[in-house]
C-alpha cells in the first residue's frame, strides 16, 4: 500500500512539472471561394486559439513559399506562440492563360481573406487576425474598411511596412517622399553625421516641390538608400527545395512567372480606384502599424498619418529599421507584434 501511495505521489509530481506537449499545426489545404480554390499552409502553436492570417505584398508574390522557406525566421519565434497561415491570392500560380481577370481585385481579395478566415475559426476553434506586409497591408486595409461581417470573423489587423498611399496618389511623390527625406537629412545634419551631404540633401528637397521626374527620383533614391544598409537573408538551397516541391507548387510552373506578372499588373491598375484616406476612418477593429524608421517605401510620416485616420490603432516605429524590418529588428517586433495579439485576443 506504501509503495502504491509513493508510485501515485511521484506520478502526479511529474504530471505538475513537465511541460504539457504544445498543440501544433502542419496543415495544407484549399479553401473554395467564388469558385476556385485557394491554397493555405498553417503551421506554428495553437494552444493560445490564435490564428494570423499573413497576406503578401508584392502584389504578385506568393506567401505560401515566405512561409515554407521560413524567410522571416518565424518557424521558431512567432509559430511558438501562435498559428501562422499563409495563402496565395488568387491567379498565382494558374497559367496565365486560365486566370478569370475580372476576379483579380481588392473588392475580391477582401471576399477571399473573409472567407479564409471563417474556415479557419470554425476549423480550429480560433481567433482570427490578419497581418499583410508592404502591398499585403494595402489589403488588409481594404478587406477591414470594405466587409463589415468582419467583426464576428477577425479580431484585428496589423499593418507591417505598408504606405497610405499608392503611385497613384498625389501626396506620394508631392508630399510624403519630400517629407521623408527632409526629415531625415534633418535626423542626420543634428547628430553631426556627413552634415554636408544631408545640408545639401535638405536644401535639395526644399526647392523641389514634387518628385515628378526620373531624374528627381534617382536623385531622391541616392540620398535615402544611402542612409541606411538592410538586413539581407541568403536564400539556400534548403529554402528553395522546401518550396517547388511542396504543395501547391511544380517546380516547372513556379520558375514560369507569368502568371503573377499578369496578377501584379492587374493590381496595380485596380490601384488607381483606391483611396485609402477615405477608407482609413472607417475601419473599428484594433489595428497595430509597424514600420521602420529607414524605410523609404512606408515611411514613418506616411505611418502616422494612418495613426491619426484609424480610431483604435497603435504605431510602433522600429529604430534602425527599413522596409522588411521583422528581419532588421526582429527582437522588437516581436515583442510589439505579440503584445498587440495578446492584448486584443
Amino acid at each position: 500500500m506504501i509503495n502504491q501511495k509513493i508510485y501515485f505521489l511521484l506520478a502526479l509530481f511529474i504530471l505538475c512539472f513537465i511541460p504539457l506537449k504544445a498543440q501544433n499545426v502542419n496543415d495544407f489545404f484549399y479553401v473554395d471561394s467564388e469558385n476556385k480554390e485557394l491554397p493555405v499552409f498553417i503551421r506554428g502553436n495553437l494552444d493560445s486559439q490564435t490564428i494570423l492570417v499573413y497576406v503578401q505584398g508584392g502584389p504578385g508574390e506568393t506567401a505560401i513559399d515566405f512561409g515554407r522557406s521560413d524567410y522571416p525566421n518565424w518557424k521558431n519565434t512567432l509559430e511558438k506562440n501562435i498559428a501562422i497561415a499563409y495563402y496565395d491570392q488568387g491567379g498565382l500560380n494558374q497559367k496565365a492563360s486560365k486566370i478569370d481577370t475580372t476576379k483579380i481585385n481588392y473588392k475580391q481579395y477582401s471576399k477571399d481573406l473573409i472567407k479564409i478566415s471563417r474556415v479557419l475559426k470554425e476549423k480550429y476553434q480560433a481567433k482570427i487576425f490578419l497581418m499583410g506586409h508592404s502591398y499585403g497591408g494595402g489589403f488588409v486595409y481594404h478587406c477591414l474598411s470594405e466587409i463589415t461581417e468582419i467583426n464576428n470573423t477577425i479580431e484585428g489587423g496589423i499593418i507591417l511596412n505598408t504606405p497610405v498611399t499608392t503611385d497613384y496618389s498625389p501626396e506620394r511623390n508631392s508630399y510624403y517622399r519630400p517629407l521623408y527625406l527632409k526629415n531625415l537629412a534633418q535626423e542626420f545634419i543634428d547628430k553631426g553625421i556627413d552634415a554636408q551631404k544631408w545640408q545639401e540633401a535638405y536644401d535639395w528637397m526644399d526647392k523641389t516641390s514634387t518628385l515628378d521626374s526620373s531624374e528627381s527620383m534617382r536623385k531622391w533614391n541616392a540620398y535615402v538608400d544611402s542612409a541606411f544598409t538592410p538586413t539581407k537573408r541568403k536564400t539556400s538551397i534548403g529554402m528553395i527545395s522546401k518550396v517547388i516541391f511542396s504543395k501547391p507548387y511544380h517546380p516547372f510552373q513556379y520558375a514560369n512567372r507569368k502568371d503573377n506578372e499578369l496578377v501584379s499588373d492587374l493590381i496595380w491598375e485596380d490601384a488607381k480606384n483606391i483611396n485609402f484616406f477615405d477608407r482609413l476612418p472607417k475601419i473599428k477593429l484594433p489595428v497595430l502599424i509597424i514600420t521602420g524608421r529607414f524605410d523609404d517605401i512606408a515611411g514613418p510620416e506616411e505611418a502616422q498619418k494612418a495613426k491619426e485616420l484609424l480610431p483604435n490603432s497603435k504605431l510602433v516605429i522600429l529604430p534602425n529599421a527599413g522596409h522588411e524590418s521583422f528581419l532588421d529588428q526582429p527582437k522588437l517586433f516581436n515583442e510589439a507584434f505579440l503584445e498587440f495579439i495578446f492584448q486584443n485576443k
